[in-house]
């Protein structure tokens, strides 16, 4: 039976969430959600999911439980930002009493994402303790189990981490992983791909090269009918080492294409 997981993105459109460091929630979520279904899709089958909001639109909270609830999801995740100044992940189920599959969906959750974090930094839970109980609508309203997850604080030094693309990638692979483990889903092999870039010439030419060298990253460079140089990078897969080449190459503006190997 194919398993059903509905995504909820916190925040959006008018209501931005919390916000700091020059950091906005609804767009932090909206990443960590988009890396999550893209590493479902390459990683695993037997499941559909959906999400409350494919960009930055404003979804009342009221409606989020009913898309979930109408569309029969068998896990509700609603990824969050804390904020207050201070620092650390934690995860919420609710408060009037669950079921022993909510406990687990959580527990699974907070393993793999606290494991997620760890690879940059010393996280911890927030307070010590990441499993949390609240009387959120969200949680209290939904038919299926159901947790929302806060991933570190926008407005404490935690933001160090929010502002770096691969820790996001990262924390939505685990949101990933942990859904796929909670409901059994079978593993697929991940498909491969590679980045195409270049057609640029002195400093331009040379920065990417420099990157390309500084990383210890395997490339081909051909040239293009005007001899311009290219080069082609990879294999990758969809994981926290692509999503920095990625990022590199968006923040400095080099154009690319990502080409399935």
């Amino acid at each position: 039976m194919v398993k059903k997981i509905f995504w909820d993105k916190g925040h959006g459109g008018a209501d931005p969430g919390a916000c700091g460091n020059g950091l906005r929630e609804s767009d932090l979520t909206h990443a960590i959600v988009e890396y999550a279904m893209g590493y479902m899709n390459a990683n695993y089958s037997g499941f559909e999911q959906r999400t409350s909001r494919a960009g930055d639109q404003t979804v009342p909270l009221g409606q989020r439980d009913d898309l979930a609830d109408n569309w029969g999801a068998d896990i509700f995740i609603s990824v969050h930002i804390n904020a207050g100044g201070g620092t650390g992940f934690e995860s919420y189920v609710y408060n009037g009493g669950v079921d022993a599959q909510t406990l687990a969906l959580q527990k699974v959750l907070n393993d793999e994402i606290l494991a997620a974090m760890r690879q940059f930094g010393n996280i911890q839970a927030h307070g010590g303790a990441a499993a949390r109980q609240d009387n959120f609508s969200v949680l209290r309203e939904t038919n299926m189990p159901a947790v929302l997850t806060e991933n570190l604080f926008i407005d404490s030094n935690d933001a160090q981490y929010l502002k770096n693309t691969a820790f996001l990638q990262a924390v939505g692979e685990a949101h990933a992983r942990a859904a796929a483990k909670h409901l059994g889903l079978p593993a697929q092999s991940p498909k491969q791909f590679f980045f195409y870039t270049g057609g640029y010439s002195g400093e331009g030419l040379a920065k990417i090269h420099s990157y390309l060298m500084g990383k210890g990253l395997g490339f081909t460079p051909s040239r293009g009918r005007e001899g311009h140089l290219f080069f082609t990078v990879g294999p990758f897969q969809e994981t926290a080492a692509s999503a920095d080449v990625e990022g590199f190459l968006k923040e400095n503006g080099y154009w690319y294409s990502k080409q399935q190997g």
